[in-house]
Order: structure tokens, then C-alpha cells, then sequence
């Protein structure tokens, strides 16, 4: 049996009692352009950082002075409208502090400017770059929210051509399905502090561009998950989402040459590892961790 802990009761007491669902809604439909979370001069003087801009958006690659040949890339939540924040880069700082691997923080295109269009093709541009970068380096994909649904996406279409796949998949509260068309999402939603319906489904259509909502490039839950390689899944209880991480999961489990590892953590709100001193997101860094450097679901 998992204890929340204590620290995890607050949190979700106090966004229960706040104006944070508000403040989240107005930042997801105004976005800034002028976040410098996650920028080198932000990082720690004893690690490396080498920055990029290509094929319209940005790449931030962090490591030690001799890092494993692990390599992270990370697509970061924001609902597809914002930039990584403060949290982001923590955990960029934690997995290289104590995994001593490469990362690499894909700032990849954002609605309203693009589409999927855009996005989807920047990440895959991307992750062959990187790929002829440090050809003896060991992929992962890492995403959260948004950043979770991108990642699945890649997935599917580098198997769909054929491409490397990556040694393994790190999904946390992911974003799968932007139509928010299935009917449990409102009992959910009731139990989420700070996302929302309507917001979210005015964003799916706006990423959506001129695709169907529910075309597999833009909700990669509605795409093929046989042989997509290890996959690790994370999500709360307290979430919008849950429903549809649930649906999720089914799928994965479901398929043929795609090991599963899933989390449902009591409790817990959408994305709850950005809140890094949270028990549960050390316990779940710590899984990731142990996934990345041996490979092992178990």
C-alpha cells in the first residue's frame, strides 16, 4: 500500500483552496515569450551546457565534464502554449547531479505560432540530430504533460519510419488525447485543482491545425503502440487526466513488443514531479533513474 505523504496532503489541500486553476488557465491561453527558465547562465557552474537554435526551435544540452553515455532528451509540459519553467530545470540539474547522464531540454515550436505541423517535425529533426551529434550515446525520451504526449508522438512515427528507437520512454501525466472527448473527464475534472476542460480543448484544436483532433500525430493515444520499446508511466490520482492515462495504460499493456511499468499515485496532482521536493517525486526520480542507467523496468 503507498502513503501519501504529508507533504502530498498539503499540496493538494492547498491548490484545492487557491486561485492557482485560474492563474494556470490565463497563463496557458496568454503565454509569455520571455521565460528564461532554462537557459545555460541558469544552470550550475560545474556542469556543461552547449546551445543550439535549429530547425526553428532551441536545444539546451546539460552534462558534467564526463557524463555516461546516457543521453535524456527532455520535452517539456506547458500544454503546448509555454516554456519550460523553473521546475524543468531542476529536474535537469537532479538527473545529471545524480546520474551523471547527458540531457538535453527540447524547446521545441508553441501554439498560438505553431501547430503540429511544426512541433512534431522539430522534434523528429531533433532527435536525428542529436542522434549524429553523439553517435555513442543511448537515447531516452522524457516528457511531461504535454511534453508526454510529444514524446509518445515521436515514438510512433520514428517506429511508423522505420528510425532508431530510442532505449526507452519516461511518460508523466502525459497528454494523449487532446480532443477531451471521453465522458469520464468530467468526474475527473472535478477533483484536478488547477486544470480544466474547456481550456484544454481549445488548445488541442489550435495544436491540431488543420489535422483531426484525433489524428495519431496530434493525440497519440488513437496510434499503434506494438514494439515501441520499455516504457515507464507516472501519473496522479488527482488529475484531469486520469482517465485517460488510464486508457493509456490499457493500450500499452495491451500491445506487442512494448514493456509497460506504470505508476497511479494516490493523490497526486497532474505533473506533481515539477513540486520536486515531494516525496513522491523523489521516489519516482529514483525509478527513472534506475531505468535510465540499467535499462531495467523491474
Amino acid at each position: 500500500m503507498i502513503v501519501v505523504s504529508l507533504r502530498g496532503k498539503w499540496l493538494l489541500f492547498k491548490t484545492q483552496h487557491s486561485q492557482l486553476k485560474q492563474q494556470i488557465q490565463q497563463a496557458f491561453l496568454q503565454p509569455s515569450r520571455q521565460n528564461r527558465a532554462v537557459v545555460p547562465e541558469k544552470f550550475p557552474a560545474n556542469m556543461v551546457t552547449k546551445e543550439r537554435e535549429v530547425f526553428g526551435g532551441r536545444l539546451l544540452t546539460v552534462a558534467s565534464g564526463a557524463p555516461l553515455p546516457q543521453h535524456v532528451l527532455l520535452f517539456h509540459g506547458g500544454a503546448y502554449t509555454m516554456q519550460g519553467i523553473d521546475s524543468h530545470r531542476k529536474l535537469m540539474e537532479t538527473l545529471v547531479d545524480q546520474a551523471n547522464l547527458r540531457i538535453t531540454y527540447v524547446d521545441y515550436p508553441l501554439v498560438p505560432e505553431a501547430t503540429v505541423d511544426d512541433t512534431l517535425v522539430f522534434a523528429m529533426n531533433s532527435y536525428s540530430y542529436l542522434r549524429a551529434q553523439y553517435p555513442d550515446d543511448q537515447f531516452f525520451l522524457m516528457g511531461d504533460s504535454a511534453g508526454g504526449g510529444l514524446a509518445l508522438s515521436l515514438l510512433q512515427q520514428l517506429k511508423e519510419h522505420q528510425e532508431p528507437l530510442p532505449a526507452g520512454t519516461i511518460l508523466i501525466s502525459p497528454w494523449t488525447d487532446l480532443s477531451m472527448m471521453n465522458p469520464d473527464l468530467k468526474t475527473a475534472a472535478k477533483h484536478d485543482p488547477y486544470l480544466t476542460l474547456a481550456t484544454l480543448k481549445k488548445i488541442g484544436f489550435a495544436y491540431a491545425g488543420d489535422h483531426p483532433v484525433t489524428d495519431p500525430l496530434v493525440s497519440p493515444i488513437y496510434g499503434n503502440f506494438d514494439n515501441l520499446g520499455p516504457i515507464q508511466l507516472f501519473f496522479g490520482a488527482n488529475e484531469l487526466l486520469v482517465a485517460d492515462d488510464e486508457r493509456l495504460l490499457q493500450k500499452l499493456e495491451a500491445a506487442e513488443g512494448t514493456p509497460i511499468k506504470a505508476r497511479r499515485l494516490k493523490s497526486m496532482l497532474h505533473d506533481y514531479i515539477l513540486w520536486n521536493k515531494l516525496p513522491e517525486s523523489k521516489r519516482t526520480l529514483k525509478e527513472v533513474k534506475q531505468f535510465i542507467l540499467t535499462g531495467d523496468l523491474d
